[in-house]
């Protein structure tokens, strides 16, 4: 090593040495990549804490790409930022140290191919069962096909064990993979379908389709971390990647202890035992939180080749980017805005586009579907990260600090978000049996526009001198927010909607706030309707089930009957 200053650290060049292969640094063999080679120097970008390394000391080339081993044993797993076990780490994390897993494991190995059959890339050669709910099965790596000479029979297989012979090629339970490579498809294809979230807010309004990504920017205290964990736990995806890539050790506590104990009612056990979590907190190294998003954009392509859909949730991105500005000045870069990186947009893209809708290599449909937080410093929607990922996803979840404050979460501002795959979702919910769902959005739009364009009028003038049909519309706007749009976290009914009661109560507020109009329009006082009683109504989400619209549209028509009392 010639010279060592934080994470960076600058060696002599070796033959045969590439862009971004792994070096082995110092006596205790610390990771690190190579990210710059100019003539005889070679600059390094250390993964571990760098105290003790000095000039003179050996570092070792490793002959191949910074590469995360994916298996069997990921899923239900906590991991650093490597994709190194955390389990049984012990209670500091000292640099250099092998991190093993906590215990030997075997997996019951079935093959789906028998000796003498011809296999292409990407083929299931078998499952592998007790890993967790979600099959997990053993493919012909990309690259290799012919005929299968090997094959082992149904039994307990360890890790890395030989399960099959391809055209001279042993395929095992567990490859490398390069975590900056992605994994290769036959096509990507055009998704129709959405990503349900269970929240209202999103699934009615911001839609994110399977394989798409969505941003989600919002100051301190809007509740990020929360809508992020709401999403974990409730999205219908078969596979969930959580990476905690700078955040506090506390809120990775907290998720890790809430996924454990949360029950997957898609399975019934445990969510975590579908969830991959990479804990790469704020007290861990800076610049392991640089690998941690492409390491968990390589464990959902894996998981995704098995034709699953999966979904990464990186929290934040906003770390990520400090850690490319913190080495970037570290090696005498000149700065762009804000201190950081000339590439920092061809970073943040190259990390979006990893997400799809695929067909497999070995004919399959999945789906990567990328949702990143954005933590602007001050709330300032122009900073550098903001404003660059708001250029690349297709959803944009803006959280308003008003909204928060005033206590109405998922604080998602329906005049600052957006989601660009609308169209084609309103063709696949043509397709799925619900033509209608296009046009709720759109009212639904509507009616919070125009609450919004009179809300200022009111703090001027007051409710009382509007006219009769914009004091409904403010209504309106009310009966939405509050009966539609708010969610709470902490209710054991209202944490999650299905699709079907989201249409039910979005269909019920329009049906009750069309009748307000239609009285006050027959001359029926503003003053009457305003004074009716709308708790059950508002009340329906909490008081019904997650799926039961048939409840909500019991509340409905007895609020249509009491508005035709007034009319009376």
């Amino acid at each position: 090593m010639l010279r060592v200053t934080g994470p960076l650290v600058e060696m002599e060049y070796t033959s045969g040495m590439a862009m971004y292969d792994l070096v082995s640094l110092g006596p205790g063999g610390l990771p690190g990549e190579v990210v710059a080679i100019s003539g005889d120097v070679v600059t390094v970008q250390a993964y571990e804490y760098t105290g003790g390394l000095a000039p003179g000391q050996p570092a070792l080339p490793q002959g191949r790409p910074l590469s995360v081993r994916l298996g069997p044993e990921l899923l239900g797993g906590v991991f650093d930022g490597l994709l190194r076990p955390l389990s049984g780490a012990g209670d500091w994390l000292l640099p250099g140290a092998q991190r093993a897993a906590a215990e030997e494991r075997t997996w019951s190995f079935s093959p789906l191919v028998a000796r003498g059959e011809h296999v292409a890339e990407g083929q299931a050669l078998g499952t592998i069962r007790g890993a967790g709910p979600v099959p997990v099965k053993v493919l012909v790596p990309p690259g290799c096909r012919g005929t299968v000479t090997e094959v082992s029979v149904a039994a307990e297989r360890a890790r890395d064990a030989v399960v099959a012979v391809v055209g001279g090629t042993e395929v095992t339970t567990g490859a490398l993979w390069p975590v900056r490579r992605p994994r290769p498809v036959r096509e990507r294809v055009d998704s129709h379908e959405a990503l349900s979230t269970g929240q209202r807010v999103i699934d009615l309004l911001f839609p994110v389709a399977r394989g798409s990504t969505a941003a989600v920017p919002g100051g301190f205290g809007t509740g990020k971390t929360v809508l992020l964990q709401q999403i974990a736990k409730w999205c219908d995806a078969d596979v969930i990647v959580y990476v905690g890539c700078g955040e506090r050790g506390n809120e990775m506590a907290d998720v890790i202890t809430e996924l454990s104990e949360l029950q997957d009612p898609r399975t019934s056990g445990r969510l975590a035992d579908r969830t991959v979590t990479i804990a790469n907190t704020s007290n861990m190294p800076m610049m392991a939180r640089e690998a941690s998003v492409h390491t968990g954009v390589t464990v959902a392509e894996y998981f995704r080749d098995m034709g699953l859909d999966v979904v990464v949730i990186a929290d934040s991105t906003s770390r990520w980017a400090e850690a490319l500005r913190e080495f970037a000045s570290r090696t005498g870069a000149l700065p762009a805005e804000e201190g950081y990186p000339a590439g920092l947009a061809s970073a943040i893209a190259a990390f979006y586009e990893r997400a799809a809708a695929v067909t497999t290599l070995g004919g399959d449909r999945g789906s990567v579907t990328v949702i990143g937080a954005v933590s602007p410093p001050g709330g300032d929607m122009t900073e550098p990260v903001t404003a660059h990922t708001e250029r690349f996803v297709r959803c944009l979840w803006t959280l308003d600090r008003d909204l928060a404050y005033a206590r109405h979460y998922p604080a998602v501002s329906w005049a600052g978000s957006f989601s660009r795959d609308v169209p084609v979702l309103a063709a696949g919910h043509r397709l799925a049996g619900d033509p209608e769902w296009a046009r709720r959005r759109e009212r639904v739009g509507a009616v919070l526009a125009e609450a919004d364009r009179l809300a200022d009028l009111v703090d001027l003038i007051g409710i009382a001198a509007l006219p009769a049909r914009e004091r409904i519309s403010v209504l309106a706007g009310r009966l939405v927010r509050e009966g539609v749009l708010q969610q709470s976290a902490l209710s054991e009914r209202d944490a999650y909607c299905g699709p079907e009661k989201t249409a039910a109560l979005a269909d019920a507020v329009l049906a009750v706030t069309g009748r307000c109009h239609e009285l006050v329009d027959s001359g029926v006082p503003a003053a009457s309707v305003e004074e009716l009683d709308f708790g059950p109504l508002l009340r329906a989400r909490e008081d019904t089930g997650p799926h039961d619209s048939a409840g909500v549209l019991v509340r409905r028509d007895a609020m249509l009957a009491k508005l035709d009392e007034v009319r009376s």
